[in-house]
C-alpha cells in the first residue's frame, strides 16, 4: 500500500514538474518584417521557428511564443519575396527581437491592392482587379481623374466628350442596364460618392472636383466577385480612388502644365464652289438663294484651345503622424469657341497614430469650385447645316449676323448663337471622411474600424437665349431662360471588424471582415423655365417678365442599410479561397422587396507553386482564378413603388351639373418593383515571367442582368394607367480580356 501511495505521489510530482520545466525551457521571438527596398511593413509573412509559426500583421509585427530554448533556424515564407532564414538562439523565459528585411522577387505580386473594406496583396487576389499607380498614370492635359486610367485597364472603356468640364463616361465590361445608370460606383478614400455613382454636378463629369495630381492610385474592381462587397451599387463595377499622404520629410511640391489643343480632323464638307455646283445641278430653282461668300463654318466655331494648370502641395511627417495640404488651379479652354472650365480645389490629408500605434486616424477633406462654360445647343448642328456661300455677318440684320429669312427648318447662324446665347454652370463640392482603426489588445489580430463621411454639392446650371436670335424668332419661342439650382447631401456611417488570425488556422491563413453600413441621400432641386421674354436686357442677372413661366421644386431622399461579411483563406499562396455576402435594404423599393442578398465566391490555384513547376526558373507566377457573384443596380428614380398624382388640364375634365370639374389622377405603379440583378462568372489566368518583368492576365467573363427596369404598356383594366414601370426582361454581356 505504501508502495502504491509512493508511486502515485511520484506521478503527481512529475506531472507538476514537467510543465514547470517546459515553461522554463521556452522563450519568445518577436520583431518587424519590412520590404528591403521600400522599408514598408510586409503583412501575411509566415515566420517559423521549430514547430512554432506565426503571421506578420498589417504593421509588419509578429510574435512567436512557446519557442523551445536553444539554437534553431528562423524561416520566412511569402509569395513575391525571397525566403529568408537566420540562426537564432532563444533563452528560457527571455524575449528575442529579430527584425527581418525581405528582398522582393516579383514586385507586382507583393504590392498591396486596395479592395472593398481593406487591402490585399496582389498575389493573393482571386478576382479581376486592376490597380494603376501614380507612376503609371497618363500624362499631359488631364482634367478629370478618369482620364488618368484611359487605356490602362482591360475591359475598362473611358469615353471623353473633348469638351472641358464635359462628361466622361466609364464602362466596365460593357453596359448592364438600359434605363438605370451604367456608371460604376466611385469610392474615394473609403467614401462612396452618392448612393449610385459620382454624384451631382452642374457640369457633365461628377469627378471633376478631384484634383488628379492628388491621386496616389486607382483600383478597378472589374468582376462581380471583387465588387460584390458593395452589393446593390456594384453591378457596373467599382472604382476605388486613393489620395496621397504625407512624405517622410517635409517637402514642398509644385507642378505646372501648359497645353494647346486643336482640331486635327473635321467632317468633310463641300466648299462654296462645290456647293454652288451641286445646287445648280440638283436644285436649279434655288440658285437665287446662294450668296457670294466662301465660308468654312466649322472654322468659324472652333479654335486652338490653350490651358494651364498649377499644383502646389506641402507635406511632411512626424514619428506618429503625417500630413499633406494641396492646392490646384486649372484653366482650360475648349476647342469650340467660348467653352472653358476653371477649377479651384483644396485637399487635406492627415494621419495620426495613438496609444502605441494601436489607434490609427485618417482624415481626408476635399473641396472645389468649378466654373463651366458650355456650347449652347445647336452650335455644332447649325455649323453643319449652314451653306458655305453665305456670309457670317449681315449689317442690315438686328443682331448683325446673317440668317435665312422665313421658314422654320432653315439653319441658324452658329456664330450668332455662341456669341449671344449663354450656357454656364457653377459647382461647389466638398467631400470628407474620418476613418478610425483600433487594434484591440484583448484579441490579437482583431481590429475595429469606423468610417464617417459626407458628400455635399451645391450647383447652378443656367442658360439664356435672347429673343432676337434667329432660332427663337422663327419658332415663336421669343427668348428663353432656364435656371436649375440642385443641392445634394450624402452621409455615410460604416463600422466593421477585421480579424487576421495571428497563427495559421489549419494549413492556411484566415482573415475575416464583418460590418454595417448606413447611407442617406437627400437632394432638392428648384427649377425655373421662362419662354417669351419681355426683355433681353437682364440676361442671366434677373428674372424678366415672360409669356409662360414654369417653376418646379423636386425633393429626393433615399436610404441604404447594409450588413456585409467576407472570409479569405490562403494555403501557402497556393490555394486561395474567398467568399462574401452583403444584405442591402433600400428605401427605393416597397416594403416587401426592400431587402436583397448579394453573395460571391472565388478561388485561386497558383500552379507555379506546385512541385512540377517550382523548378521552372523563368516562370515567376501562374495562377488560375474562377469566381461567381451576384450584384445589384439601384441607380434609378426614387418612389417608383408609390403613386404620384397629377392635376388634370383642359383635356382631362368632366362635366357635372353644368360645371367642368378638374381631375386629379394617380399614376400606375408596381408595388413589387426592385433592383436589377446581375449574375457574373469569371475565369482568369494570371501570369508573370522573368521575375515579373513581363506579366498579364487572360479573363473570360459572362454576366447576365435580369429584372431590367422598363416602362411598358399593361392590359386595360389591370392598373390605373396604360403604362407602368416594372421589372421585365434581361440582357447578357460576355467577352474575353487580354492584358
Amino acid at each position: 500500500m505504501r508502495r502504491l501511495s509512493f508511486g502515485i505521489g511520484m506521478l503527481l510530482a512529475a506531472a507538476w514538474v514537467m510543465p514547470l520545466r517546459a515553461q522554463e525551457s521556452t522563450g519568445t521571438v518577436k520583431g518587424v518584417v519590412t520590404d528591403a527596398t521600400t522599408q514598408k511593413p510586409v503583412a501575411g509573412v509566415t515566420i517559423t521557428v521549430g514547430s512554432r509559426s506565426a503571421l506578420s500583421r498589417e504593421d509588419g509585427h509578429y510574435i512567436l511564443t512557446g519557442v523551445r530554448a536553444g539554437t534553431d533556424t528562423l524561416r520566412t515564407r511569402i509569395l513575391g519575396y525571397a525566403p529568408a532564414s537566420r540562426l537564432v538562439t532563444v533563452a528560457a523565459n527571455d524575449v528575442l527581437e529579430v527584425d527581418l528585411a525581405l528582398t522582393p522577387q516579383a514586385v507586382n505580386l507583393t504590392e498591396m491592392v486596395v479592395v472593398g473594406y481593406g487591402e490585399q496583396r496582389a498575389g493573393a487576389v482571386t478576382g479581376a482587379v486592376t490597380a494603376v499607380n501614380a507612376d503609371e498614370f497618363n500624362t499631359g492635359r488631364i482634367v478629370s481623374p478618369s482620364e488618368l486610367i484611359q487605356n490602362k485597364a482591360a475591359g475598362v472603356q473611358v469615353v471623353e466628350s473633348n469638351e472641358p468640364g464635359g462628361g466622361t463616361s466609364i464602362r466596365i465590361r460593357g453596359a448592364t442596364s438600359v434605363n438605370a445608370s451604367n456608371e460604376p460606383l466611385y469610392v474615394v478614400d473609403g467614401l462612396p460618392l452618392g448612393s449610385s455613382g459620382g454624384g451631382l454636378s452642374a457640369g457633365r463629369d461628377p469627378l471633376n472636383f478631384i484634383n488628379p495630381d492628388d491621386i496616389e492610385s486607382i483600383t478597378v474592381l472589374r468582376d462581380a466577385s471583387a465588387a460584390a462587397i458593395y452589393g446593390a451599387n456594384a453591378a457596373n463595377g467599382v472604382i476605388l480612388i486613393t489620395t496621397k499622404s504625407g512624405k517622410r520629410r517635409p517637402a514642398f511640391e509644385y507642378s505646372g502644365t501648359a497645353s494647346a489643343s486643336a482640331v486635327t480632323r473635321v467632317p468633310s464638307m463641300l466648299n462654296a464652289a462645290q456647293f454652288r455646283a451641286a445646287v445648280e445641278q440638283f436644285a436649279p430653282t434655288r440658285v437665287g438663294l446662294l450668296g457670294n461668300a466662301n465660308t468654312d463654318w466649322i472654322k468659324q466655331i472652333d479654335r486652338s484651345a490653350y490651358g494651364q494648370e498649377h499644383n502646389f502641395a506641402i507635406s511632411g511627417s512626424g514619428a506618429t503622424n503625417d500630413y499633406r495640404l494641396s492646392f490646384n488651379f486649372l484653366d482650360q479652354n475648349g476647342i469650340l469657341q467660348d467653352t472653358k472650365t476653371r477649377r479651384l480645389a483644396l485637399g487635406v490629408n492627415y494621419n495620426q497614430k495613438l496609444f502605441s500605434d494601436r489607434l490609427s486616424l485618417r482624415t481626408s477633406i476635399r473641396g472645389s469650385r468649378t466654373e463651366d462654360r458650355f456650347t449652347p445647343d445647336g452650335v455644332l448642328s447649325n455649323a453643319i447645316g449652314m451653306g458655305p456661300t453665305q456670309p457670317v455677318l449681315d449689317p442690315n440684320a438686328e443682331t448683325g449676323y446673317f440668317n435665312w429669312t422665313g421658314g422654320t427648318t432653315t439653319a441658324d447662324n452658329p456664330v450668332e448663337l455662341y456669341r449671344l446665347a449663354i450656357d454656364r454652370g457653377t459647382t461647389y463640392r466638398s467631400i470628407g471622411n474620418i476613418q478610425a482603426s483600433y487594434s484591440l489588445p484583448q484579441v490579437e489580430g482583431l481590429k475595429a474600424n469606423l468610417n464617417l463621411g459626407y458628400d455635399v454639392t451645391k450647383a447652378t446650371r443656367e442658360n439664356f437665349f435672347p429673343s432676337i436670335l434667329h432660332g427663337q424668332s422663327k419658332t415663336g419661342n421669343d427668348g428663353s431662360l432656364y435656371r436649375r439650382q440642385p443641392t445634394a447631401t450624402n452621409t455615410v456611417l460604416e463600422g466593421f471588424l477585421s480579424y487576421t488570425a495571428p497563427k495559421p488556422v489549419g494549413p492556411g491563413a484566415l482573415d475575416l471582415t464583418a460590418g454595417y453600413s448606413y447611407g442617406k441621400s437627400y437632394a432638392d432641386t428648384p427649377e425655373l423655365q421662362l419662354n417669351g421674354l419681355s426683355t433681353d436686357l437682364l440676361g442671366l442677372n434677373g428674372i424678366p417678365g415672360a409669356r409662360t413661366s414654369v417653376d418646379r421644386y423636386n425633393v429626393q431622399e433615399s436610404k441604404l442599410i447594409s450588413f456585409f461579411g467576407r472570409a479569405n483563406y490562403n494555403v501557402n499562396d497556393k490555394y486561395i479561397l474567398a467568399a462574401s455576402l452583403r444584405r442591402d435594404g433600400s428605401s427605393r423599393f416597397g416594403k416587401d422587396r426592400a431587402w436583397g442578398y448579394f453573395p460571391s465566391v472565388s478561388a485561386g490555384w497558383r500552379i507555379s507553386q506546385e512541385s512540377f513547376l517550382r523548378d521552372v526558373k523563368w516562370l515567376t507566377d501562374l495562377k488560375l482564378r474562377a469566381s461567381w457573384a451576384k450584384t445589384g443596380n439601384q441607380a434609378f428614380a426614387n418612389y417608383l413603388q408609390n403613386s404620384t398624382y397629377t392635376v388634370g388640364d383642359a383635356q382631362t375634365q368632366y362635366w357635372l351639373d353644368g360645371t367642368w370639374i378638374t381631375t386629379i389622377r394617380p399614376s400606375a405603379v408596381d408595388p413589387n418593383i426592385h433592383w436589377e440583378a446581375t449574375q457574373s462568372y469569371d475565369f482568369g489566368l494570371d501570369y508573370a515571367i522573368a521575375n515579373g518583368r513581363f506579366s498579364g492576365a487572360i479573363d473570360f467573363y459572362n454576366k447576365k442582368t435580369t429584372d431590367l427596369i422598363f416602362r411598358v404598356p399593361v392590359a386595360a383594366g389591370t392598373n390605373v394607367g396604360d403604362f407602368v414601370t416594372t421589372n421585365i426582361g434581361s440582357m447578357r454581356n460576355r467577352g474575353v480580356e487580354l492584358s
